[in-house]
């Protein structure tokens, strides 16, 4: 096997991972990104980008907010519509007194447009090296350092940080991984076409359905005049009701008085696919000596919501911020990276 160090090494080249890797870039440290697959790569998701995510962006250095509103195909949108099980809605606006000069506060952008956009950010720094088909087989904890094993090769670093989801490997090589499964959500969305009733200024819809409750159904008007549409439920409804979440999809768009009107003359793009999201409700450590969580690895994906990406970017440059102090110090101590966690829960 091949050798290689690193000064830091993160799994996983989601949101997460990359908003890490480009805040730290200007440190001029060694950074090497493991990613299992290979762009672009698509993922489950709503799609959806938050205000979280714009202000996280716009601080990630080297003009990434601006490449981003320059080339990356979406959908602006200017609010969130929230719908009562009753069918009464309310329109709430991002802005109080938007100016149509700005660049939206929101927007719609395919997960793998976006992931595709980040990766093609690390390749402007030197000092950044994207690992692609890499996929980790543990992760050892040393006195002086970290080692990490993949299938083709042996890396070594001062501090890992784990930004792979919510199988994360790096989690479970260095932590206990019995997580009740009520701290899990469901989500399942498909692709659709010719969806009525979209708001003109594409506000994200919010549709709390008796059925679904404590989750609920969303319909996201992405680019290309797709609509990203589909719901979420807690895990442990799901395996109490034992239904196929395709077959409740379905029903819903043909059945429910509220959806099922809007769906009349749309067309279905490809099969629905579901995801496991890790909520935001576990507390429990998320660093350690030598390593820290991040996004989905890190269990912060809203429970109200379902976002999970704001969370991911933010934790990306919260980390960030840690590691250049740890890395000043020549200090990457559970006691250290303590301040992680106490960042991350505030």
């Amino acid at each position: 096997m091949a050798q290689n160090d690193f000064d830091l090494l993160i799994s996983g080249a989601g949101p997460a991972g990359c908003t890490l890797a480009l805040n730290m870039a200007p440190l001029g440290i060694r950074i090497g990104i493991l990613e299992k697959d290979v762009f672009p790569r698509q993922k489950i998701c709503g799609d959806a980008l938050s205000g979280k995510v714009i202000s996280v962006m716009k601080r990630i250095p080297g003009g990434v907010y601006e490449n981003f509103l320059a080339n990356v195909e979406k959908t602006p949108s200017a609010g969130i519509r929230f719908t009562a099980p009753g069918g009464a809605s309310v329109n709430i606006p991002f802005s109080l007194s938007p100016d149509p000069q700005q660049p939206a506060p929101g927007y719609v952008c395919l997960r793998k447009d976006l992931d595709q956009f980040m990766a093609e950010m690390l390749k402007k720094h030197p000092n950044i090296e994207l690992l692609q088909r890499e996929r980790i087989d543990n992760v050892i904890i040393h006195p002086d350092g970290v080692r990490v094993t993949t299938q083709s090769r042996i890396l070594s670093s001062n501090v890992i940080a784990g930004a792979d989801g919510v199988h994360s490997v790096v989690r479970k090589s260095l932590q206990a991984d019995a997580v009740p499964k009520k701290h899990f959500c469901v989500g399942i969305r498909g692709y659709f076409k010719h969806v009525d009733g979209l708001h003109p200024e594409n506000f994200i819809e919010l549709i709390f359905l008796k059925k679904l409750i404590p989750g609920y159904f969303w319909i996201f008007p992405a680019p290309g005049g797709l609509v990203n549409a589909g719901f979420g439920i807690l895990q442990p409804a799901v395996l109490r009701r034992r239904e196929n979440l395709s077959n409740v999809l379905n029903d819903i768009i043909l059945n429910d008085p509220i959806i099922a009107p809007r769906f009349l003359n749309a067309t279905a793009i490809g099969k629905p696919e579901a995801h496991l999201l890790p909520l935001g409700t576990r507390k429990f450590s998320r660093s350690g000596n030598r390593f820290l969580l991040l996004g989905d690895a890190a269990f912060l994906v809203d429970p109200f919501s379902g976002e999970g990406i704001g969370n991911a970017m933010a934790s990306g440059e919260i980390a960030a911020k840690i590691l250049a102090d740890c890395f000043s110090k020549g200090d990457f101590s559970a006691g250290s990276l303590a301040a992680y966690d106490e960042r991350i829960r505030h």
